[in-house]
């Protein structure tokens, strides 16, 4: 252990949110930290730019209010000095076939389009589906999204909404087709399987945008991706001292040297690991990897500059094969159109086994302390249980930060009986019934 006035050296192995997250959280904690990566994914001419893959609508941003607000300047400031402002995005619309539905964000809007489109017998149904999704939430948030998953979970340990029901399909009886299809497309979208296979956990991703909204980033030239987002992170890593490293965690986990290849400081006291555990060559089929879309971008002329701004409009058609999404909006004088084709998937084992059941989760990779040539390491990636969503990525690096810190020093800085609302301030959380 270093003497009390010296910080402890961590090194954070990674290219994702994870790492980020971890890295910035653990170095406003008084740690010294190393960032070790192959490409800094997070700049945008990283020629794999991670900002290429992430979905422009946000979901959850109090995940990203809260990175900022632990590790320096509130986000509203931050955007706000580059001309910057996060607005609520437009609903998405649904499509199936000829049918056509747009589903509001909150809740009662929701629930009265869906009144108007198929009638009050659907609506309740649509209703329980909703209730439903919040208990699967609530679930959810206290397994790996707000605390860490430090031991695979017992089937008898988990609570009996995600573990009495394995699959989707029992939540789509009774319901019209474009519904029912909303609910089979979660598998593609959310947990990387094909159309109707989704662990039933993936209803919690229903929850999530009723309760804390879907928000964009508007610029001075119109809604834009989250790439400004990472800018402001990549910058925050340079005035926080996060030396940045070209290379791989070297089996010691020693800082790496970006010019050197070795370490320059002497090795890490701890090492958080944020990339995905490779997958087994031959998988069993409940731990198959996760399918990722093929996503395009095109950008061509508006067609007429002096339009509204209708911000990022979200189109989701729903097909045998798999859902196709796709994003439009206006940038100065360009019509920016991003589309995930989810009919014609590729393996992504950075996001770990797909969510195909509940059985599938608990066997994802926990936060689990191992020693490699005598350093403590931390696996913590998007392959953990918090889930591979941008918002889970995030608070599954505060939960890694928050382990390494008591690792390192005893202390528990984790918000225990607190819990993180949709301003991005810590709010204290009522005891249990």
């Amino acid at each position: 252990m270093p003497p009390a006035d010296q910080p402890f050296r961590v090194t954070v192995h990674g290219d994702n949110l994870v790492a980020l997250a971890a890295a910035l959280r653990l170095s406003r904690l008084g740690h010294r930290v190393s960032l070790v990566c192959a490409d800094p994914r997070w700049r945008r001419d990283s020629t794999r730019p991670l900002a290429a893959t992430l979905p422009p609508v946000l979901e959850l941003p109090s995940a990203w209010k809260d990175l900022f607000a632990k590790s320096g300047r509130s986000m509203d400031a931050e955007l706000s000095g580059r001309g910057l402002r996060l607005v609520q995005a437009p609903s998405p619309v649904h499509l199936l076939d000829a049918d056509e539905l747009t589903l509001p964000t909150e809740r009662a809007d929701q629930l009265s389009a869906v009144r108007r489109r198929f009638g009050p017998d659907v609506a309740d149904c649509w209703r329980a589906v909703l209730d439903r999704a919040d208990e699967i939430w609530q679930a959810r948030r206290r397994l790996g999204v707000e605390r860490a998953v430090t031991s695979t979970p017992r089937v008898g340990s988990l609570p009996e909404t995600i573990r009495t029901t394995p699959a989707l399909t029992g939540l789509t009886r009774d319901l019209p087709d474009l519904l029912a299809a909303c609910l089979d497309s979660l598998g593609p979208l959310e947990g990387g399987t094909r159309p109707g296979a989704g662990g039933v956990l993936l209803a919690a991703d229903l929850a999530v945008p009723r309760v804390f909204g879907r928000w964009h980033l508007v610029g001075p030239q119109g809604p834009t991706d989250l790439q400004p987002l990472l800018d402001l992170l990549d910058a925050r890593l340079d005035r926080r001292g996060i030396a940045v490293l070209a290379g791989t965690r070297p089996a010691s986990g020693a800082p790496v040297n970006a010019a050197a290849g070795t370490g320059s400081e002497g090795p890490a006291d701890a090492v958080v690991e944020a990339t995905a555990p490779p997958v087994r060559r031959r998988p069993i089929r409940r731990q198959q990897t996760f399918w990722a879309p093929v996503r395009t971008l095109t950008t061509t002329l508006a067609p007429d500059p002096r339009d509204a701004d209708e911000g990022i409009r979200e189109q989701i058609e729903h097909t045998p094969d798999g859902p196709v999404v796709r994003w439009r909006w206006r940038n100065g004088d360009r019509l920016v159109t991003v589309t995930d084709d989810h009919t014609r998937p590729v393996p992504d084992p950075a996001r770990g086994p797909a969510l195909s059941d509940t059985g599938g989760w608990r066997r994802r990779p926990v936060l689990g302390w191992t020693r490699h040539d005598g350093v403590a390491t931390l696996a913590a990636s998007p392959a953990s249980h918090g889930g591979p969503e941008p918002w889970a990525q995030l608070l599954t690096g505060a939960l890694a930060a928050y382990q390494v810190h008591l690792h390192l020093t005893g202390e528990d800085v984790s918000p225990t009986n607190r819990a993180v609302g949709a301003d991005g301030r810590a709010h204290r959380r009522m005891p249990s019934a």
